[in-house]
């Protein structure tokens, strides 16, 4: 068994807490996931976690499995079912503690509650709240291992009210009546995690662990893990999510000078998180890269008994052929890194000369955090379509201004070249991007553009279908519901219009339809960019 870890080295003994902390007789063991996405079996897999934690329950009896977030939404596995295979699996795993991330959310809030129910642990939740300013899920949990106390507490970031479907949280008149504490400079959220940890604390609890779905790099950075640490006092660590980062351990300083570890374990399952408590109190994180038995097994065979079970049953369904490509539509380069956040690329214009196509609209548009999978070489299916497509978004079609066009590609292109889930991917429209202007997009405290400030724009020589765009001009555009009607990723289309006389599609639906055009063979010109998307 091949383990990457680090230990705590130096600031060891300042994690230690001489007269307030009851060590434990034996090492607490938390092992913890983090923005699985549905990858059940990718990498080490939900199998490979259950056989580990069962090899760890071989060494102590104190033993917590954790997820920090985002693990029923992702892949086919999670949108056909809406996250109820996931959470069978979870069970089947044996999750003890569990928070909501920003996607637990894209099902809808009932749907989540109901899953909430079949989750044997449940979810925990510091900082959501309802239009009351309650707390809809429990703010901590405490487990008790021998003498010793240990509280969980929950912190979601509130940048799920972009992240997610914006939709999911406002009520008939379009007002959000749902909060994460995603205030100006995030104080609400660090008074609501403050009290939550004070509460753990009056109650007993010798050692407070936040689990949190935040990440290190943020686009909003009062709302990151560094700055809840630092502006709190009480944690002893904080198990992290939402960025996707593999840190064994970041150290941060709270606001009484103590060295509290951070600890995020990638996505997909690429690590197990482990962090112990030992017997001296000390607080020890390391990532576990690989797991495997004596006898050399890396799976528990009930559980990949159960992932293959369903897999049969999803593949019997979506698997039927209608189409083939002879070549590949990669969606992230050979570092993981996401080609569809960033700039153009083929499966961009491919996805985007389809909603336009089959709407037959003036212009089509795709997120590029909307865009989850590439396509590969050799036969498609609709098991492939909802790969690209999982969120199951609706593509609808608006009647918008050429201003909230001009407007919204700059805040797309806000950050290029680095990666922005709201980057637009467009077909009938071409523009240049000055990468070397400041961005003079502006945001509210919840990060929902406001509009352009003064300032030079870095999208120009904007052409519709060969003319030049028109401002005051109105154009009929196909996307998704999510970025144009909710406001996903934060962006506005101000004064866009839905044509209510076109039934919308899915996303997913939209592609299948566009390869039955296309008489189900995706043409070679896909095989590179359209040159629609100039970044200088």
């Amino acid at each position: 068994m091949k383990k990457s870890f680090l230990l705590a080295g130096l600031l060891a003994a300042a994690l230690i807490l001489p007269g307030f902390a009851k060590n434990p007789d034996k090492d607490i063991v938390i092992l913890y996931t983090n923005d699985v996405h549905c990858g059940v079996d990718n990498n080490i897999g939900y199998a490979g976690v259950s056989l580990y934690k069962k090899e760890m329950q071989a060494q102590t009896p104190y033993v917590t499995l954790v997820d920090a977030g985002d693990a029923l939404q992702g892949a086919t596995i999670g949108t056909v079912s809406k996250g109820d295979y996931i959470v069978t699996l979870m069970n089947e795993t044996g999750y003890d503690i569990a928070i909501p991330g920003n996607h637990e959310f894209d099902y809808g809030i009932p749907r989540l509650m109901e899953l909430s129910k079949k989750l044997n642990c449940g979810y925990i939740s510091c900082n959501f709240l309802n239009k009351k300013g309650k707390a809809i899920f429990q703010a901590y949990k405490m487990f008790t291992y021998g003498d010793t106390k240990v509280a969980f507490v929950g912190v979601t970031t509130p940048e799920t009210l972009i992240a997610s479907n914006p939709v999911t949280f406002k009520d008939k008149k379009g007002k959000t009546i749902y909060d994460f504490g995603g205030d100006n400079g995030g104080e609400k959220m660090i008074q609501l995690t403050q009290k939550a940890i004070d509460e753990a604390r009056g109650k007993g609890a010798d050692f407070v662990i936040l689990v949190a779905h935040l990440g290190e790099k943020t686009n909003i950075a009062d709302w990151n893990a560094m700055r809840l640490i630092e502006r709190i006092n009480g944690a002893d660590a904080l198990i992290d999510g939402h960025s996707h980062e593999i840190t064994s351990v970041l150290m941060a300083n709270d606001k009484d000078g103590k060295a509290v570890p951070i600890t995020q374990s990638g996505t997909k399952l690429v690590n197990i998180g482990k962090v112990t408590i030992t017997k001296d109190g000390e607080i020890v994180t390391e990532l576990v890269s690989e797991v495997g038995d004596k006898n050399g097994e890396t799976k528990d065979a009930a559980i990949n008994a159960e992932i293959e079970k369903i897999k049969a049953d999803i593949e019997a369904t979506l698997n039927k052929k209608i189409g083939y490509i002879d070549f590949d539509l990669p969606a992230v380069d050979e570092n993981k890194k996401w080609l569809t956040r960033c700039g153009e690329l083929p499966l961009g214009d491919f996805i985007t000369d389809g909603v336009k196509t089959v709407f037959k609209a003036d212009i089509g548009l795709i997120n590029g955090g909307g865009i989850r999978a590439g396509i590969n070489k050799g036969d498609l299916n609709l098991y492939t379509m909802l790969s690209v497509h999982p969120f199951g978004n609706s593509i609808c079609v608006y009647e918008i201004s050429g201003q909230s066009i001009l407007d919204e590609l700059e805040y797309g292109a806000k950050k290029v070249p680095e990666t922005f889930g709201g980057f637009l991917h467009v077909s009938g429209i071409t523009y240049k991007i000055n990468s070397k202007i400041p961005s003079s997009v502006q945001s509210d405290e919840k990060a929902f553009f406001t509009g352009v400030v003064a300032g030079e724009y870095r999208v120009y020589d904007v052409y519709i279908n060969g003319e030049p765009l028109d401002v005051n001009k109105i154009y009929k555009v196909a996307g998704p519901d999510f970025v144009i009607a909710n406001h996903g990723d934060g962006h506005l289309f101000k004064g866009a219009q839905i044509i209510n006389s076109v039934t919308p599609m899915t996303d997913s639906t939209v592609l299948t339809e566009y390869l039955k055009l296309l008489d189900g063979n995706i043409p070679e010109e896909y095989k590179t960019t359209q040159n629609r998307i100039i970044i200088e």
